[in-house]
């Protein structure tokens, strides 16, 4: 995947390559995400049980995604992806991302997480973050950018339509 660095006010954001992340991605996922954060994705992945709960293993979920991504870094928008950013050796994001690699008139990227310290938050990492994942999926071929959010988490929905994202569907679910 072709890189793309942003060095603006001491922050870096790349794609992730190395397996000794993954521990670190994983803590930093766990302290972020509240509840609110739910989404299908995460219940269906597992990753919570309910939409208010999340999985009692949390970390050791994301923790084994995260080393099975990086242990096969992408380099071509072939594969799954981490991108993290980084202020000053401080990781203040991460963004795990997904590339469609079939129909070369229909690909496409989804934005499976994304994640900013709440000290950063406000101080435009996330849009810098955003733009940065957007722009590498161009340059890597994909046509659009998918993402879901939970349906508590106004405030990362209100983000995402200020970068451009437009609501195409609604979700639902149903406990059997």
């Amino acid at each position: 995947m072709t890189q793309i660095a942003i060095p603006t006010n001491n922050l870096s954001i790349s794609w992730a390559e190395q397996p000794a992340l993954a521990a670190q991605i994983a803590e930093f996922f766990c302290a972020h995400a509240d509840v609110a954060y739910i989404s299908h994705a995460e219940l269906q992945g597992g990753r919570a049980l309910t939409p208010q709960k999340w999985h009692p293993d949390l970390w050791k979920k994301i923790h084994a995604q995260a080393l099975q991504t990086l242990q096969h870094p992408a380099t071509d928008g072939s594969a799954d992806a981490i991108a993290c950013a980084w202020m000053d050796d401080q990781l203040v994001g991460i963004a795990f991302v997904s590339f469609s690699t079939g129909d070369l008139h229909n690909r496409f990227a989804v934005l499976d997480d994304m994640i900013v310290s709440p000290a950063m938050r406000g101080k435009g990492v996330g849009l810098q973050f955003m733009d940065w994942v957007a722009a590498s999926a161009k340059t890597n071929g994909m046509q659009r950018i998918f993402l879901e959010s939970g349906i508590a988490n106004n405030g990362a929905h209100h983000f995402f339509e200020r970068t451009g994202f437009k609501q195409t569907s609604v979700v639902m679910m149903r406990d059997l």
